[in-house]
């Protein structure tokens, strides 16, 4: 083959042949730039909900201490367009100080303890600080839950009984909260992270009342505390 005839083939085939592709790379980032491509992200939550002003009575001549956590479990289902995402979620604090209520009848022992539920929207703005890390700064709002259970401790007896052991007062409010989180890519769709959140929940200031007198524990503004450890998928979307 003709000197002249070899270039222009390597030529030909230069033009032809796509370059190489720096995600095929085994060097390359996991985080890829997706600011034009739309998210899903599913992000899952543990942490501690903390009450400062919330009360816990261990008994009724000991008097009432202030502060209440309870072990949270969160989810959010979230979708992303750059730095910008929106979505909802729920939170749950599924674990509470059990206390004495303070107006037990005569030769009636009971509990109270205390639940909590949240249903919110957020919005967040994330910021980059490398390619696995990443910061993020949003808000939230939505609709806030305290049970208030009051419970029986006598057994079951061969007494008949008409009626529930317990009582239940249902206490809603408004939420709005601030949050801030980190999260590292550990693999290409997958994230570690971290978030604290600040909330005031608004709850009715006239407590609800069961016929034995028991008043829902909460009311009016309640300040809480939100700290979390998250583990969030996120993939592309096709629009």
């Amino acid at each position: 083959m003709k000197p002249a005839v070899a270039a222009g083939a390597m030529l030909a085939l230069s033009v032809v042949a796509p370059p190489a592709r720096a995600a095929d790379s085994p060097s390359a980032p996991l985080v890829r730039d997706e600011s034009h491509a739309t998210l899903g992200m599913a992000e899952l939550g543990v942490g501690l909900l903390t009450l400062p002003g919330a009360e816990v009575c261990n008994a009724q001549q000991a008097g009432c201490e202030k502060g209440d956590t309870s072990l949270a479990l969160s989810a959010w289902p979230l979708f992303r367009r750059g730095n910008f995402a929106a979505g909802a979620g729920v939170m749950m604090g599924i674990t509470s100080s059990t206390d004495a209520p303070r107006n037990d009848p005569p030769d009636i022992q009971r509990d109270h303890t205390r639940r909590y539920f949240t249903v919110e929207v957020t919005a967040r703005y994330y910021v980059p600080f490398g390619a696995r890390v990443e910061g993020w700064g949003g808000v939230t709002t939505g609709l806030g839950v305290v049970n208030d259970s009051f419970q029986s401790r006598n057994g079951v007896t061969d007494e008949a009984i008409i009626g529930p052991r317990g009582v239940t007062l249902l206490t809603e409010g408004y939420t709005i909260g601030l949050g801030v989180g980190m999260a590292y890519a550990v693999a290409k769709n997958w994230r570690v992270g971290g978030s604290v959140r600040l909330s005031n929940w608004f709850l009715p200031k006239t407590p609800l009342e069961d016929p034995l007198g028991d008043q829902a524990s909460l009311r009016g503004r309640v300040t809480t505390f939100d700290f979390g450890l998250t583990l969030a998928y996120r993939t592309r979307l096709v629009f």
